[in-house]
């Protein structure tokens, strides 16, 4: 659920800053192309280091083999990681959007 949170936050700004949501579930390019609106998206899921790399993977990897591959599998420490960092997506995605929604008023 967390690669949909993560797909849904990205999917939500760049429907907010260009009108148009596409149907893409590649939360790599959904991060880039909202990292084009504010370049603090690119700050969520650091991937300076082979670990931060690793569990941004094990996050992107999640939509096709947490469904189906049994040998799919991820520690606590590893989901506490990833969810800290979604909830700091969430928050961004709903301040940037907001000042974005409100200066069309």
């Amino acid at each position: 659920m967390l690669h949909e949170a993560v797909e849904r936050f990205y999917s939500t700004t760049l429907l907010v800053f260009t009108g148009y949501k596409g149907k893409r579930h590649n939360i790599e390019k959904l991060g880039r192309q909202a990292s084009g609106h504010d370049a603090a998206f690119l700050k969520v899921f650091p991937r300076a280091t082979k670990e931060q790399d690793e569990m941004f993977k094990l996050l992107k990897k999640a939509y096709i083999d947490a469904r189906y591959k049994k040998d799919y599998k991820i520690t606590k420490k590893q989901l506490e990681y990833l969810a800290k960092r979604v909830k700091l997506l969430q928050r961004l995605t709903k301040k940037i959007c907001t000042a974005k929604i409100e200066s069309f008023i």
